[in-house]
Parts: C-alpha cells; structure tokens; sequence
C-alpha cells in the first residue's frame, strides 16, 4: 500500500521544485487554452438565452485567443522540444477545434 502512495509523490515531487518558470506567451496560452476549455463544457442549449450569448462570448475571446497563440508559440518554440511538450500538451480539442461561426 505504501508503494501506491509513494509513486505519485515520487513523480510529482521532484517536477514541482525542479520545472523552470515558462515564458509569459506560454502562460498565457495556457490561460487561455483552459478558460477556452472550461466555458465550452459550460455551453449548454437549454440555458436562457441571455446567458448562451455571454457565454458564446466568452467561448469566442478565449479560444480565437488560444487558437492564435498556438499556431504563434508553434513556430517560435520548433526547434525547443521540452517547449513544445508544454503546449502541446496544453492544446486541448477545444481550442484545436474552434472555429467562429
């Protein structure tokens, strides 16, 4: 049972001290890419209407935003692989499959 508990502390652990602050075009994209994700899964068409028109709103500042971003942060971090696994990882469907109606 301690061997359970003591792998995740054993990965995480050392990640949380060790990782080099990103560069603040990463984050950003990073805010981005999760804001964009979290408002997609709050869309819902049974929401009052006012309410949908807020949130599209939001979908469409975010995501246009993290879409943008990706394509950006992709050329200008190509050649750093430890870069890319960080956006990559941080480019969810929603923001990959955003399109503005």
């Amino acid at each position: 049972m301690r061997f359970f508990m003591m792998v995740p502390v054993y990965f995480v652990f050392p990640l949380a001290f060790s990782a080099e602050p990103l560069p603040k075009d990463v984050n950003r994209f990073i805010y981005n890419a999760e804001a964009c994700e979290h408002l997609a899964g709050e869309f819902d068409g049974e929401l009052p209407k006012r309410q949908q028109d807020e949130i599209l709103k939001n979908i469409h500042k975010y995501c246009k935003a993290a879409k943008n971003q990706l394509r950006i942060l992709e050329m200008k971090y190509q050649g750093n692989t430890k870069m890319m696994k960080v956006i990559k990882s941080n480019a969810n469907d929603a923001v990959t499959s955003y399109e503005r109606e």
